[in-house]
């Protein structure tokens, strides 16, 4: 009797521990341990890292670094470090408008899963060069994972992190290296949570480089990791190689605590060491920009009037406007495949919605809350 009564107590506690089925793991305790209140005491995020006049990295969070294949990533990141192993910044140092707080001995941590070793060699004395420094510091840790799977290379991470909690800043060079594959959603959101956490746990800055996708994504960072990031992150750079203007330039995509950054350029001179440009230099890559902007507006307007010529004052639907654009955007010049093609249209689509040449209208169409795009041509010969 006295053993079913034990057997009674314990199928009463595993039910109160379930509802609809799901066992409940925590207790009120566990959820108390979550609960913000006003009294709580949390450490300030200190700014590490600035990029011209912004903050881009801080304590206890994640920034990213993005960009295509050769933009100039890796010479970002020299900066960073070097600045951070840097007591004080000579007024004569180019940095070219990247700041990092002195690490005051704390470690700084470099990961390298992309270059062969003997050119993270070559980076570790780009740095000190930077930084004025003979040799290299004891708490100045590079490694190199390029031979490592991503596998191997998250258990690193952890041991890493676990050996050195005391770091000041850590730089990630190939986080995407750190995945079976840029697009894993559960690994990609695995990796993102497990770095917000190291970095809140040990009060440290961490950054990450990631590739942009090609053709003409405007900063938007590769894969489900991408997308994951630009939505948990502190901070999000873009460097570009800009071949027109014969350039690199830095600007923010986005930055949670400080404002945007005003395009910082640089360029590598004759001897192969990144430079800032001139204010000569600048003075013409904005009259440039501003060309470029006034040629990209003139295509929208050609190809919009052809659109709208015929239909006089009616409005579009997207699907329609976009079948139009494709129809009447300007052949290429060159061969182009399919593909090509239609990555052009999209982009034309994406430019001119996104223009001021159209005004959006909310209309029931088929009995439907539809987006409508109408267009009043600037050519004054032009009256639809």
């Amino acid at each position: 009797m006295h053993k079913d009564t034990e057997i009674d107590q314990e199928s009463k506690q595993n039910i109160s521990k379930s509802t609809d089925l799901q066992v409940i793991k925590y207790d009120l305790n566990d959820i108390e341990k979550l609960r913000v209140r006003q009294s709580n005491q949390y450490s300030d995020m200190k700014p590490v890292i600035r990029v011209g006049e912004s903050t881009f990295g801080v304590t206890g969070d994640i920034s990213f670094i993005s960009g295509l294949p050769k933009a100039g990533k890796s010479t970002i990141t020299r900066f960073m470090i070097a600045t951070a192993l840097m007591k004080e910044v000579p007024e004569s140092c180019d940095t070219i408008s990247i700041r990092s707080e002195y690490c005051k001995g704390r470690k700084v941590i470099y990961l390298d899963t992309e270059q062969n070793p003997s050119d993270t060699k070559k980076m570790i004395n780009s740095i000190l060069e930077i930084s004025g420094l003979k040799q290299e510091p004891e708490n100045l840790i590079v490694l190199n994972l390029r031979e490592c799977n991503h596998s191997e290379n998250m258990d690193y991470l952890k041991t890493l992190f676990h050996y050195y909690n005391d770091a000041y800043l850590w730089i990630i060079d190939g986080v995407t290296d750190f995945l079976p594959s840029a697009n894993d959603e559960t690994a990609s959101n695995e990796i993102i949570r497990y770095l917000m956490k190291m970095s809140s746990q040990n009060d440290t800055c961490i950054v990450c480089l990631i590739h942009e996708n090609g053709g003409g994504s405007n900063g938007k960072m590769r894969g489900h990791i991408g997308s994951e990031s630009a939505r948990k992150c502190q901070g999000a750079i873009s460097i570009k190689y800009e071949e027109e203007k014969k350039v690199h330039s830095i600007t923010s995509t986005f930055l949670r605590n400080s404002k945007r950054i005003d395009p910082i350029y640089w360029h590598f001179n004759e001897k192969g060491k990144p430079v800032s440009c001139s204010a000569e230099i600048i003075e013409k890559i904005e009259k440039l920009s501003e060309d470029k902007d006034l040629s990209k507006k003139y295509e929208y307007v050609q190809i919009l009037d052809e659109v709208y010529k015929n239909i006089k004052g009616v409005g579009l639907q997207s699907d329609e406007l976009k079948r139009q654009i494709s129809i009447h955007a300007p052949k290429p010049k060159t061969s182009i495949s399919k593909d090509g093609i239609r990555k052009r249209n999209d982009r034309l689509f994406e430019g001119i919605t996104k223009s001021t040449l159209l005004r959006i209208e909310d209309e029931k169409r088929d009995g439907i809350e539809k987006k409508i795009y109408y267009y009043e041509s600037p050519n004054p010969e032009l009256k639809f």
